[in-house]
């Protein structure tokens, strides 16, 4: 792995912990899947040697300092939406999911009034219909999501930080419902 995809995988890990989605001791594990793609990172050894249990205070420092070393700063919201969407959909293309529409699903997490994000916003628009008899809601807009170009990074990367995220997916596909 080169300083560039080293630079990805930390920037779309910190995107996603600026948007409460990585929690602390997620970052041992992106921390382990980089060391076994060969990066060699004081900071990223240390990371990958704590608990899972381990709070921010622990972890803040040394992903402060290995973003530093690396150029990472976490970009405005569009770009951020667009990072996850791209790891999400690497994800998606690596494990697919046992539910219809996940990337719509996944990135309505990241529509709110105060997330300024044309994706997400589209994305959390759709999502409120998509188990509902009520509204015909339009797949290739997921089939967009899915084919979204590959950020490419390896495919543990991939999934040590996605792994958060997937998990909000529901675990089977929810009854169509009528939306009140």
């Amino acid at each position: 792995m080169d300083d560039v995809s080293v630079r990805t995988a930390l920037l779309v890990a910190k995107v996603a912990e600026s948007h409460g989605v990585l929690q602390p001791g997620d970052w041992p594990d992106v921390a382990v899947s980089l060391l076994l793609e060969g990066i060699e990172d004081p900071e990223i050894a240390e990371l990958a040697g704590l608990s899972r249990r381990v709070s921010g205070w622990d972890t803040e420092p040394l992903v402060a300092a290995a973003c530093e070393r690396y150029g990472v700063s976490v970009p405005g919201q569009d770009e951020s939406a667009d990072l996850v969407a791209r790891l999400m959909a690497d994800d998606l293309r690596a494990r697919p999911a046992v539910v219809t529409a996940p990337m719509i699903r996944l990135m309505a997490r990241f529509g709110s009034p105060d997330f300024d994000s044309d994706l997400a916003s589209r994305c959390l628009a759709v999502e409120e219909y998509l188990d509902c008899d009520c509204a015909e809601v339009d797949l290739e807009f997921e089939v967009e999501l899915q084919s979204m170009p590959t950020l490419g990074l390896p495919a543990p990367v991939v999934q040590a930080v996605a792994r958060s995220l997937r998990s909000t997916l529901p675990t089977a596909q929810p009854p169509h419902r009528h939306h009140d």
